[in-house]
């Protein structure tokens, strides 16, 4: 499990007992064994030399932003707009004089990080995203501040100094983005917070801490180069948002004008109003199929969540066997025909309801039971229904070297 290489505690105590409510500082010494595998200064200039666009990337110095474009070349061809290629004498000299060099959603182009990153938001159950932080020695990039996101950093070479504090309150979400707010407003949360922890991440180290802890991270003596994990979690506001969405549909009242001039001049009017909105908004949450509310928060919190690459040409990969494709998202329903219904992000299909206890499956084991699929609708119909999952996405060819008996869909 990925969780078990990243954390010093069991996955169930992490989630149970940590993840969202207080940081954890895992030494190499208490972790299995290293992240050379994940991200090294090798991948790091194998990344860069690879045609990495300058989108990718930024350049920070004491909150000061770089520009990345300097000393690129847009490509001829390119629409106009579009992001040149990044310069490695640019990033070489931008390190060279103390910048920071951050490569933003690592986990789309460098494999291992991807696989990582599928496997720790079926872990969690929340969508993960991957960023690389390379900073040279006394150097800082971005000052005391806090993420609306839970954060995990993975230390991949050299050391790097970290000042903790508390939340200055609790689950912030994206409207409460600290680099969103005024400078009045940065110093009344600062204000609020109090000393957590300071500490020194090493090579091997791992650091957890919820969304909202003030960090502050500053390198010594040493260049340093880490993995921040950023965990966008699902919310309770995630629930609500997708309840009025779907009551707006069903109740005219909801949709209906207001004339904010006359709510202004009038509060009771205002307080009535809200009062009857929230009041329909509770009948709506009596009668709204909860499935459908959870699947549509589901397909909104892992929209940005790209699934793994599958052979693009022609019958390329058919035969099976077949497993469940890394970052996959799905929901299987019966119709009132005896159908089943999968859907998945992009695609919808009616497949035999026979097929459904294979579908559902997939949730406790990443391999697609062929044999089920052949005892309840023969060798043809199996063969013809397991490459229409391909075609849509949900399952890969299974490679001899999968292993993946402990996964779980997203």
């Amino acid at each position: 499990m990925a969780l078990e290489r990243c954390v010093s505690t069991s996955p169930d105590d992490f989630r149970d007992r940590i993840f969202g409510r207080r940081h954890l500082h895992s030494t190499a010494a208490e972790l299995p064994g290293g992240f050379a595998d994940l991200f090294s200064p090798e991948a790091l200039d194998d990344v860069l030399a690879t045609g990495l666009r300058t989108s990718s990337i930024r350049l920070l110095r004491d909150n000061v932003e770089a520009p990345v474009t300097k000393g690129t070349v847009t490509e001829e061809g390119d629409s106009p707009g579009s992001a040149p290629f990044v310069s490695t004498d640019t990033v070489r000299a931008a390190l060279a004089s103390g910048h920071t060099l951050i490569i933003r959603s690592l986990q789309r182009i460098h494999p291992p990080l991807r696989r990582l990153a599928h496997e720790l938001s079926a872990e969690l159950g929340h969508p993960v995203r991957i960023n690389a932080f390379i900073t040279p020695p006394h150097s800082q990039g971005v000052d005391l501040h806090y993420d609306v996101e839970d954060v995990l950093v993975l230390q991949i070479a050299g050391s790097k100094s970290w000042e903790l504090r508390t939340q200055p309150f609790t689950d912030p979400l994206p409207r409460h983005a600290w680099f969103h707010s005024t400078d009045r407003r940065r110093d009344e949360l600062r204000s609020g917070s109090e000393p957590l922890a300071e500490l020194v991440l090493n090579e091997g180290d791992s650091l957890y801490f919820p969304r909202g802890t003030f960090h502050s991270p500053r390198t010594r003596e040493d260049l340093s180069m880490h993995l921040t994990i950023a965990i966008p979690p699902v919310t309770r506001h995630d629930l609500l948002t997708e309840l009025v969405a779907q009551a707006v549909g069903d109740d005219d009242w909801l949709r209906g004008t207001v004339s904010l001039d006359d709510l202004e001049s009038d509060g009771e009017l205002a307080r009535g109003l809200l009062l009857e909105a929230a009041e329909r908004l509770a009948v709506s949450a009596k009668s709204a199929d909860t499935a459908d509310v959870l699947w549509a928060v589901r397909k909104a919190a892992f929209r940005s969540v790209v699934p793994e690459p599958v052979p693009v040409l022609p019958g390329s990969g058919a035969g099976g066997p077949y497993r469940l494709r890394d970052g996959a998202v799905f929901r299987v329903t019966e119709e009132d025909d005896g159908s089943a219904l999968l859907t998945t992000r992009s695609h919808t299909a009616r497949l035999p309801a026979a097929v459904a206890p294979a579908l559902e499956s997939l949730r406790r084991g990443p391999a697609l039971d062929f044999g089920a699929l052949v005892d309840a609708l023969g060798v043809n119909d199996a063969t013809e229904v397991s490459q229409a999952l391909v075609g849509i996405g949900l399952v890969s060819p299974a490679g001899p070297a999968d292993d993946r008996d402990e996964e779980t869909a997203a």
